[in-house]
């Protein structure tokens, strides 16, 4: 597969006691787009925590301007009226596009299809510390998670250019949540610049998800 350089990222709270009904919708829903020119993977993901969204769904594309291209924007005017009574039931429905950053580095390369377990990490970094934010992430925290942790597998960071999280978006395949008890990870989130990053962080999120399907 070649390199993704944008992803389609959405959050998906489905309708209370209609779980089962989602994922069916979503499954065939998630199949219509992998199946587009331009997609080239398909991904659902589900909250371990009880905490924020429910669903994740995940697409990695070509470029962009797969999203302006007149099969997706066929697929969506087709969809709009079958969908509209389900999606009007949806109590979240959260998508962002995202340009991918960092593309070629060793910390990008897959590990495998579908990662079991995600963590997902939202900022915003205040705009004249744009560039400390991006060493902190260069220089010590992709080295020390990727070369330290057991079970760190891949970090993709993204930069959003349509939708309303927050700016930069890291996700982190891993293995399993047990990740998160090792003294390496411990270590790898209590340094000194790790500290002054979250004090100019205007807004962030972080979220774990397990792997529900992969179209790919």
């Amino acid at each position: 597969m070649p390199d993704a350089k944008a992803l389609m990222y959405v959050h998906m709270d489905p309708p209370v006691g209609r779980e089962d009904e989602f994922h069916a919708w979503y499954d065939d829903h998630a199949a219509k787009r992998f199946a587009l020119p331009g997609f080239l993977s398909a991904r659902r993901y589900w909250n371990v925590n009880l905490h924020g969204p429910r669903h994740m769904a995940w697409y990695d594309l070509e470029d962009v301007s797969v999203l302006q291209s007149p099969e997706y924007l066929g697929l969506r005017t087709k969809e709009l009226e079958y969908d509209k009574e389900f999606m009007g039931r949806l109590t979240m429905n959260d998508r962002r596009v995202y340009r991918a950053l960092d593309l070629g580095q060793p910390w990008t390369r897959p590990w495998t299809d579908h990662a079991p377990f995600m963590i997902t990490m939202t900022m915003d970094p205040r705009p004249e510390m744009v560039e400390d934010y991006h060493q902190w992430y260069l220089q010590e925290h992709i080295p020390m998670l990727m070369e330290t942790v057991p079970g760190w597998r891949r970090i993709l960071r993204f930069q959003q250019v349509d939708g309303n999280g927050s700016s930069f978006l890291a996700i982190h395949e891993i293995e399993s949540p047990e990740v998160f008890q090792t003294p390496e990870f411990k270590a790898a989130t209590s340094t000194p610049w790790r500290d002054k990053v979250f004090s100019y962080v205007t807004r962030r999120e972080r979220l774990t998800f397990q792997l529900l399907k992969g179209f790919a």
